[in-house]
């Protein structure tokens, strides 16, 4: 297990068969602790994928290092990294038994006190499938069956190890994958959008494997996704990219509760949260012309710099409710109604037709098409951003 730390990481390619560069990481600094579960996660496109292969060393940094453990490993070969890493597509060997692909890892990489002995591998090689009564096993091969057995029984994929990939579903080439690479027992894992080829009940089912392994093993994990609810599910922290740097870093709960600026806000959260542009007017007033609210004393310094100017204000549809008529509500008109059995979610538009929202209602209100309703905030959820910069104004 080990500590993976980027200092200042680059990463430019070149554009097409011009001179010019074009720039996909950007000053990236990042400490991920020994045993951590660290999730990165943006849309695509923001240089996550890039980062996690920086760290596999299956591309070359432009600028920056990269550590693992005590080592700085920039100019280390991908395989002298002691890192195993878990892709999209599963990357098995089609040829070999689950068994053989659970192997495969250990069978070239030597074991902790080991000599090598051509002899005996070779021995092995020419005999493993023949009958099991006929086949040479040494010291070596006896180790590597035993380190495969047990990761077969953690993923509980036993019954399946004499199988082909082919015989395989998707879920059970997942595991022989994770499999694959728990079996050399490295320093870091790392796991690019491994769930993305799963339908929706068997990512949820692996979603919760992944994060029981990765205790059980307490392996410094890294693990990529585009799909927020995994990330806000399985990261102790989560690194949140866009346009190839890191937007914000924190705990899950923290992301939510406070993003740092208007598109982790906006990407964290599902429905989005809603933005509606606002003046302030001092000492605590946000002004719009179909509504009106006063904020609690506490935002009275933040807001004094932004007296008559405007300001995005931020409200996730979860913290809107339904209402009576009054000035510091929201009027709107329903456009679309989604009932989904535990909740219901309905588009609304205000009535001046300026600005979408979504709001979220109990699954037992009845809402028709149409209809007008007022929205009532809840003082207490609102984020405040700079329309300019985007940063969150926080308390």
């Amino acid at each position: 297990m080990a500590q993976v730390v980027l200092e200042n990481v680059y990463k430019t390619f070149q554009k097409g068969n011009t001179d010019q560069n074009a720039g996909v990481l950007r000053s990236i600094n990042l400490l991920i602790e020994d045993g951590e579960f660290m999730v990165l996660v943006g849309p695509s496109g923001c240089g996550k994928s890039t980062l996690l292969r920086l760290i596999a060393g299956l591309e070359e940094l432009t600028a920056g290092s990269i550590r693992v453990g005590d080592r700085i490993v920039n100019d280390l070969p991908p395989k002298e990294r002691d890192i195993a890493m878990v892709f999209q597509n599963y990357a098995l060997y089609p040829h070999m038994s689950v068994e053989d692909n659970l192997a495969f890892g250990l069978r070239r990489t030597k074991l902790e006190g080991e000599r090598a002995n051509w002899a005996e591998n070779l021995a092995v090689g020419l005999t493993r499938k023949l009958p099991s009564g006929a086949r040479f096993v040494s010291d070596r091969e006896k180790a590597v069956q035993e380190r495969v057995k047990l990761v077969a029984r953690m993923l509980q994929i036993e019954p399946l190890l004499q199988r082909l990939p082919k015989q395989l579903s998707g879920g059970q080439k997942q595991r022989v994958a994770l499999g694959r690479a728990m079996a050399r027992n490295p320093q870091v894992f790392l796991m690019d959008e491994p769930l993305s080829n799963l339908d929706a009940k068997l990512r949820a089912e692996t979603r919760a494997q992944i994060v029981k392994l990765q205790r059980q093993l307490g392996t410094t994990t890294i693990y990529v996704t585009h799909d927020q609810t995994e990330a806000m599910t399985m990261g102790d922290r989560i690194a949140v990219m866009n346009a190839g740097q890191i937007q914000q870093l924190a705990t899950p709960l923290e992301l939510y509760n406070r993003p740092a600026n208007r598109f982790v806000a906006e990407f964290i959260g599902s429905p989005p949260m809603n933005f509606i542009p606002v003046q302030v007017r001092a000492p605590l007033t946000l002004f719009h012309a179909l509504f009106q609210l006063t904020l609690p004393e506490a935002w009275g310094e933040i807001l004094k710099p932004y007296d008559g100017r405007m300001i995005a204000l931020g409200i996730r549809p979860e913290h809107l409710r339904v209402d009576v008529a009054a000035r510091q509500n929201i009027p709107v008109k329903v456009d679309l109604v989604e009932a989904l059995g535990n909740e219901t979610y309905l588009a609304v538009r205000l009535t001046d037709n300026s600005d979408a929202m979504q709001v979220r209602v109990e699954p037992d209100r009845q809402v028709k098409l149409g209809e007008a309703l007022f929205l009532a905030i809840a003082p207490e959820k609102i984020h405040l951003f700079d329309v300019e910069t985007g940063a969150a104004l926080r308390l």
